[in-house]
């Protein structure tokens, strides 16, 4: 019998192996503004913890600087395809393979919650006046929800219904976000207490559904689309071999291009809206917007509002950059009867248009949270200068 455990490390180590090049370039490229990024979080950080009062929603931004970690995270679990031919006779062999992924994704996720928790205790241990021993008990007990979280998720990609699985995974979000928070929000014994018997009882809801003993197609869909969504990344900084997402036909969303003239120099405007609408950029803008909406709303204090505004837009357009990338080696572009240059121009122009849309959105909480309106009114205008010049040049 095959040595499951075994393949899924040959794996892992291939992939790496695989990204290894573009890796090197990638860390090179960022080096610097992951630098600079560390800099202005540290000051920005340091400028709110001076200016927070207990009268602030604390435990609420606490809530979701550790909720994002907690309930989130991925298995990697390198499956392919081929698979489903060569090792689905052997599936009764492959819990060593799949408690191999899980244990890889238990200590990574613990990392993550670890350095979530260090960038919160600072907060919590100014507001909510404790000792260090404090910091260690609750370290413990985020490492042990997180693995909870954890099961729970994996059991929701083996459940047999779709339906059943939107559930669990409504069921997983809100009981961590109700449970962070009582940590948060009660006295710690209490919430802790609390966060136990949430968790029990989540555990034992969790035996209920049908399960497959393995989800081969889901989990072979998860791998494909986690292993587009690095080479995504990568691609920002040195083109690597793309790997494309499913398209989304979002038909509710259509008649946005509708706006766009239905002429010869709008035919790339066109094509590359649509592939805003349909692909995974889509829904980061929109997370972006809805994410960066909320955190401005959280805040009143001028220069931690600007620093968090500069990084929302400067991440949201290093992510919108990406949209250049598809069709540049298609050869139906060179067959187009269009001008060669009107490809760059458009894509330009349509990353500008949705970049300014968000930036815009995201700046409005800031009109009423700032001290005054010409401050926001000025950074957005410099935002927006700056988002011109980035796309029209990048």
């Amino acid at each position: 019998m095959m040595d499951t455990k075994a393949l899924y490390y040959r794996r892992q180590a291939e992939f790496m192996k695989e990204i290894r090049p573009y890796l090197h370039y990638a860390l090179q490229s960022i080096a610097i503004a992951a630098g600079i990024g560390f800099l202005l979080f540290s000051f920005g950080y340091r400028q709110f913890l001076q200016w927070v009062t207990p009268e602030f929603p604390w435990q609420l931004a606490a809530t979701a600087c550790m909720l994002i970690i907690l309930g989130g995270g991925r298995v990697r679990t390198y499956l392919q395809l081929a698979d489903t031919l060569f090792l689905l006779p052997q599936e009764s062999a492959m819990s060593a393979y799949l408690q191999s992924a899980m244990r890889r994704a238990g200590v990574i996720q613990a990392i993550f919650v670890t350095i979530a928790w260090l960038l919160v205790w600072p907060m919590y241990h100014k507001l909510a006046p404790s000792s260090g021993w404090l910091f260690l008990l609750m370290l413990i007990v985020w490492l042990v929800f997180k693995q909870v979280m954890l099961f729970g998720k994996w059991t929701e990609l083996q459940l047999q219904e779709q339906p059943t699985r939107l559930w669990f995974m409504l069921l997983r979000w809100s009981l961590c976000a109700a449970l962070t928070y009582a940590v948060f929000a009660l006295d710690p014994a209490y919430g802790i207490g609390l966060l136990a018997a949430g968790s029990i009882g989540y555990l034992g809801l969790l035996r209920l559904p049908r399960q497959h003993k393995v989800h081969w197609s889901l989990l072979i869909d998860m791998e494909l689309r986690h292993k587009a969504s690095i080479y995504r990344m990568l691609n920002l900084f040195i083109d690597v071999p793309e790997l494309q997402g499913k398209a989304r036909n979002m038909r509710w969303l259509n008649g946005l291009v509708r706006l766009i003239p239905f002429q010869r120099k709008g035919a790339y405007s066109y094509l590359y809206t649509l592939v805003w609408l349909r692909s995974e950029l889509f829904g980061i803008t929109c997370r972006f917007v809805v994410i960066g909406f909320f955190m401005m709303l959280a805040f009143d204090n001028n220069i931690f509002i600007a620093v968090l505004y500069a990084g929302i837009a400067c991440f949201s357009a290093i992510q919108l950059a990406d949209l250049k990338r598809y069709y540049r080696e298609n050869l139906w572009q060179h067959i187009y009867p269009l001008a060669p240059q009107l490809r760059n121009r458009s894509v330009s122009t349509v990353r500008s248009i949705i970049h300014l849309a968000s930036i815009v959105l995201v700046a409005i909480p800031a009109f009423f949270t700032m001290s005054s309106q010409i401050y926001a009114a000025g950074m957005l205008l410099i935002a927006a200068a700056i988002s011109l010049l980035y796309h029209r040049f990048r």
